[in-house]
């Protein structure tokens, strides 16, 4: 029996799919580590905990790039350009921030804030013309409305790459009061209502973003049954639980329990890449911004 030869083209197109969502989140996610830190009180945290951060950000963002090759190489097609670009830029940044963090050693200034700031202002470009160039969007019924599109998927992007990189950095963040107990709680304190405040803007956002879901007109157009799973994760675990946890956090950052509010963020970060990874999924087959 002849193999029907859209088999194969369909399993290139989901392959290329998938391995642009994860180099898109893997973007977003080392963009939000970048600006977290770039507004945190990096005085009082620590060159040792901003060095930390520059690996981890700079760890995640090459293994964005690593993917984004492999893609192109494996499905023939040239990555996109501006994207890599922009992506290869804040892996740059974040490279010589590593040895200024290095050369200012304990005697950190504020201008450190500098390069995370630069490098994450360019993965987060990175991910939002990856997010942009998908696919599923801007096909030509909905030529006219691009613009509009790519604001809606820009500021997306943004929100989700605020909500990664918080509370990675505040999880990691948490892990210096096990070992330097005598720094105080505001660095903490900081991030965790950067934290409470991006993940309620988030709630508003994804209920807003799903009106059309529950439109009569409104129909999956990929497996229904893995859309409303994909649905229930991301709203279910990516925003219901996480916002359950950050309540408990910011409960326990109040009362100084450092150790307990690193438990609770580890878990917090848990839902949230879920969710953002399932937002991911639904915004390549759905066009949906959640």
């Amino acid at each position: 029996m002849a193999a029907c030869p859209n088999v194969g083209w369909h399993a290139t197109q989901y392959q290329r799919t998938y391995g642009m969502m994860f180099a898109a989140f893997l973007a977003q996610c080392a963009a939000g580590c970048f600006l977290a830190v770039a507004v945190s009180a990096i005085r009082q945290c620590g060159w040792r905990y901003l060095r930390l951060m520059a690996i981890v950000s700079v760890s995640i963002a090459a293994f964005a790039m690593v993917l984004l090759l492999r893609e192109s190489v494996s499905s023939g097609e040239t990555a996109q350009g501006p994207g890599v670009v922009a992506l290869g830029a804040g892996i740059l940044f974040g490279l010589v921030w590593l040895f200024v963090n290095a050369a200012q050693s304990e005697n950190i200034r504020n201008t450190q804030r500098a390069w995370p700031a630069i490098a994450g202002i360019a993965c987060l470009t990175a991910a939002i013309v990856f997010s942009i160039d998908a696919d599923a969007l801007l096909t030509a019924e909905k030529a006219s409305a691009g613009l509009s599109q790519s604001v809606v998927m820009g500021i997306n992007t943004l929100l989700g790459a605020v909500l990664l990189g918080t509370t990675t950095a505040a999880m990691l963040l948490g892990h210096r009061y096990l070992t330097d107990t005598d720094m105080p709680i505001a660095p903490l304190r900081r991030l965790t209502k950067l934290y409470l405040g991006v993940i309620v803007a988030r709630i508003v956002w994804v209920a807003g973003a799903s009106i059309p879901v529950w439109s009569s007109t409104f129909q999956p157009a990929e497996s229904e049954l893995y859309f409303w799973l994909a649905l229930c994760v991301r709203v279910g675990v990516g925003m219901v639980v996480a916002a359950i946890f950050a309540w408990m956090i910011w409960d326990c950052v109040k009362r100084r329990a450092t150790q307990s509010a690193t438990a609770l963020y580890y878990l917090s970060m848990l839902m949230v890449f879920i969710g953002e990874l399932a937002g991911q999924f639904l915004m390549r087959t759905e066009q949906l911004a959640l």
